[in-house]
């Protein structure tokens, strides 16, 4: 129990740097799946950014039952959307950042907002954890 208070302080500590410069941002999402979407919203949460506009190309109704029980009432939800569509509500909210695959990216370019590549394709974490064992794409690795 005591470390995992330990790892948690540590944690909030490290995110502290970075939430002073993201809370209050407006993030739009746009990946491949519900489970996806739900993280990252979540994860904007922790930093103080709210998500405006969110979507994904093979969301079930039960992922969209979730995003929307996680956003504001007034935030798009968007199933299989076309970039017109994307581009519309992204500047109808105002999103500081889009968080999308590689298709997405001029999108973000052209709106002169920051981009970040989520590959729609990945399998693995995107991050690990100190000690114990870590698991990478490749192998197995002692940390």
């Amino acid at each position: 129990m005591e470390f995992c208070r330990r790892k948690a302080e540590e944690l909030d500590n490290f995110l502290g740097r970075y939430r002073k410069n993201l809370e209050g941002k407006k993030a739009a999402i746009y990946v491949g799946g519900g489970f996806k979407a739900i993280s990252l919203i979540r994860q904007f949460q922790a930093m103080g950014m709210e998500t405006v506009v969110v979507g994904t190309q093979t969301g079930k109704k039960e992922d969209y039952e979730v995003i929307e029980s996680l956003v504001k009432s007034d935030t798009v939800i968007l199933d299989d959307a076309n970039p017109a569509e994307l581009e519309t509500f992204m500047k109808e909210k105002g999103a500081d950042i889009l968080v999308g695959g590689v298709k997405e990216r001029p999108l973000a370019y052209k709106l002169g907002i920051a981009f970040c590549d989520h590959n729609h394709e990945r399998k693995f974490p995107l991050a690990g954890f100190e000690g114990g064992w870590s698991i990478s794409p490749w192998k197995s690795i002692k940390a």
